[in-house]
């Protein structure tokens, strides 16, 4: 399921999604069998544009060596093809780069309640600041879309509900739960430029007052909701894995924050969720990319899900090194 919203083509909720990885695979490989064919290589020029539109298209284009032909590409004599090419690689190189700015997405209502729309007003960070959770990732928006989804079939409640969301990021997910009428949204992660980057989008719900409005006009959920934000380090709720990968895990998982010791230390002390808190419903979307964080994940959700809660993941299946399938969807 996950895969088919992935592969859409089709523009939805203001987000155009990846063509599937075999097109990609597919224009990459015209850009030498049909270089010499003008409307071919267009044609694949413009299937790899779409495709770097987001993340999952940039990768898919790197790991079939699309990168390498689109530099080639820029030496052809055709002002069309260098174009198209410039822009792709641009999009490819600079995904990661781009400064810090504030997002809106909009997510439409199901069945019933389609005629409801939730404009969810956020903050990205940039890659130096906030490591892998810089920016909404797809699995987030997936995510978006099928809460929605279940509370209007009434699978899920979130109306009233008192909601942790673990390894937020920029917090799309938990912002959406304060439109459908969560009484608390409690984002956590554990960088420090991830926080200040929540801060300011909680910042932000303060001038979104009316843009989730059904048509008698209702105010946006969100003026009624509380927001915290904490840091939350998933090893500490597992003592074994705490003392084998605290000190060998970088800043950022990659190492790619700016993060130091001492801002880290400040961040433990000053926000740290409190080890007696409970919720009724923890969320959290793309959080097991890299060992050991399905172990501490699992420990995270035990120790902090209350009796009776609900836990909802929703998480990509990637390859691991040395393990694909079903090991992985296990793991």
């Amino acid at each position: 399921r996950a895969h088919d919203l992935y592969s859409s083509r089709v523009a939805r909720d203001g987000m155009e999604l990846v063509p599937e990885v075999s097109a990609v695979e597919g224009a990459v490989d015209a850009l030498f069998w049909d270089r010499a064919d003008r409307p071919k290589r267009l044609a694949a020029l413009r299937t790899l544009l779409a495709a770097a539109a987001c993340e999952p298209g940039v990768e898919a284009i790197r790991s079939h060596g699309g990168v390498d032909r689109l530099r080639k590409a820029l030496a052809w004599d055709d002002e069309d093809s260098v174009d198209i090419a410039s822009k792709t690689l641009a999009m490819c190189s600079g995904s990661t780069a781009r400064g810090p700015g504030v997002r809106t997405f909009l997510f439409s209502g199901t069945g019933a309640h389609a005629h409801v729309k939730h404009a969810v007003c956020l903050r990205e960070t940039d890659y130096v600041e906030g490591g892998l959770g810089w920016r909404v990732w797809a699995s987030g928006v997936v995510m978006c879309r099928e809460m929605i989804r279940r509370t209007n079939e009434g699978s899920l409640v979130v109306n009233g509900a008192d909601v942790l969301e673990l390894g937020a990021g920029c917090g799309v997910a938990g912002f959406l739960c304060a439109k459908l009428g969560a009484k608390r949204v409690t984002f956590t992660d554990y960088l420090p430029g991830l926080l200040a980057n929540l801060d300011a989008s909680v910042a932000l719900q303060a001038e979104d007052k009316d843009t989730n409005e059904d048509e008698g006009g209702a105010l946006s959920a969100s003026s009624k909701c509380a927001f915290r934000v904490r840091h939350l380090e998933w090893l500490a709720s597992d003592p074994g894995l705490f003392a084998e990968w605290s000190s060998k895990r970088p800043m950022g998982g990659d190492g790619s924050c700016s993060a130091n010791a001492s801002m880290n230390d400040e961040m433990v002390q000053t926000r740290a969720l409190p080890n007696e808190e409970t919720f009724g419903l923890i969320i959290g979307s793309d959080v097991c990319y890299e060992d050991p964080l399905p172990r501490a994940l699992a420990a995270t959700v035990a120790r902090r899900l209350a009796p009776n809660g609900i836990a909802w993941l929703v998480l990509p299946v990637r390859a691991w090194p040395g393990e694909t399938g079903s090991p992985v969807i296990g793991r």
